[in-house]
């Protein structure tokens, strides 16, 4: 079988298993487990938030929307761009491996995970994946939407990863500027040794050495 053919019925089969997996069924969990909603990006934390939140509501709007298109139209009226067979297949093996990640973070998180800055006080977790980096959910989240943009390049899906790229790091700043507020020093020796996307990179400065040391994102 070749890519094209796969990806047809493969991508929004993806996406709702995506949105099944990563976003209804722990948002269900999250309720059932604490009375709590799971989505606060509307509700708390700073105005910026909810402009994020809008961007991020977008955002999945259109996966959902270009994977309607896919499965009802051909790869050429989508403007999908000739690029090699084994360059899409790596995308597809990065959907998976960032799907698992995804799924995997947001179980060890328990009930401290939301989508977005909740105000009441939540436990810092920094065991698991939270020991590799600060924010597994959101690297596994960025590594599914760049499987996305390898899977089915075109320049549709290449402004919607440098779009998500952008959505995430800045909602990551405010999440850490709150924790900061709400753990202190615990969380600033764990931001000082726990990458904030990848391992080693994104360290936060030790207390008492001044400004923090940013990778990239």
């Amino acid at each position: 079988m070749d890519v094209a053919t796969f990806t047809r019925p493969a991508l929004p089969a993806a996406t709702l298993a995506f949105l099944l997996f990563a976003m209804v069924l722990p948002s269900v969990r999250l309720r059932r487990r604490t009375g709590r909603p799971a989505l606060v990006l509307h509700r708390s934390g700073p105005p910026l938030q909810r402009v994020i939140g809008v961007g991020m509501a977008l955002f999945m709007g259109a996966i959902v929307l270009w994977s309607a298109a896919y499965l009802a139209s051909d790869e050429q009226p989508l403007g999908v761009w000739n690029v090699p067979e084994a360059l899409r297949w790596s995308g597809w093996a990065l959907v998976a491996v960032g799907f698992i990640v995804t799924v995997t973070a947001q179980v060890q998180m328990g009930a401290s995970w939301r989508i977005g800055i909740d105000s009441d006080r939540t436990e810092l977790v920094t065991g698991g994946l939270f020991g590799v980096v600060r924010n597994p959910i959101f690297s596994g989240m960025l590594v599914v939407v760049t499987g996305i943009a390898l899977a089915t390049p075109s320049a549709w899906t290449a402004m919607g990863w440098l779009d998500y790229v952008l959505l995430v790091s800045l909602q990551v700043r405010l999440e850490e500027d709150h924790l900061l507020r709400l753990h202190g020093g615990a969380y600033q020796h764990y931001a000082a040794r726990v990458g904030r996307f990848v391992p080693g990179v994104g360290r936060l400065a030790s207390p008492g050495m001044g400004a923090a040391h940013h990778g990239v994102l």
